[in-house]
């Protein structure tokens, strides 16, 4: 069986949007029972469907970042890996996310005319920004892990 490296959305945060939409829902049950029937029934479809959506997310949560043979996948990168050959270096960078600093996993992809290297798995940069950025304070891991095994994973397989 093929090795595989997945990080994937941490069940807590996904827990506390569940019971925010549990709220609205029973806020929606609140505006029918007080007469506001049209705003809460549309209220309560709403939230009843994201109700559902987060629960299927709970059982099945959905990856972040996918690392094996054919290279990584991230959430941003539409169900494309990004090719082995085509990374030249990894970091971990400074980034905002909602106007605040987060530290993001950093991938540079390789110009055309450099060669064909082994990838550069460089110390931690600050605003030097990667072709791809993935943000895993959502995720149920540490970027400082995920380097390492992305590190000892194409060590061990790839190169």
């Amino acid at each position: 069986m093929e090795k595989e490296i997945v990080y994937k959305r941490s069940r807590r945060d996904i827990v506390m949007y569940l019971l925010l939409a549990i709220m609205a829902d029973l806020g929606c049950m609140y505006a029918i029972q007080s007469n506001s029937v049209i705003l809460g029934s549309i209220g309560i479809i709403i939230f009843g469907v994201s109700t559902l959506y987060l629960f299927v997310r709970l059982i099945v949560p959905n990856a972040i970042l996918t690392v094996n043979s054919q290279g990584i996948m991230t959430k941003y990168t539409k169900g494309q890996y990004i090719d082995w050959n085509d990374i030249y270096e990894i970091y971990i960078d400074m980034d905002t996310y909602k106007n605040k600093p987060v530290n993001v996993l950093a991938i540079k992809l390789r110009n055309e005319e450099e060669p064909k290297k082994n990838i550069k798995f460089s110390k931690p940069k600050s605003q030097v920004r990667g072709d791809h950025n993935i943000n895993l304070q959502y995720s149920d891991g540490s970027l400082e892990e995920a380097i390492k095994e992305i590190r000892e994973f194409y060590r061990k397989n790839i190169r």
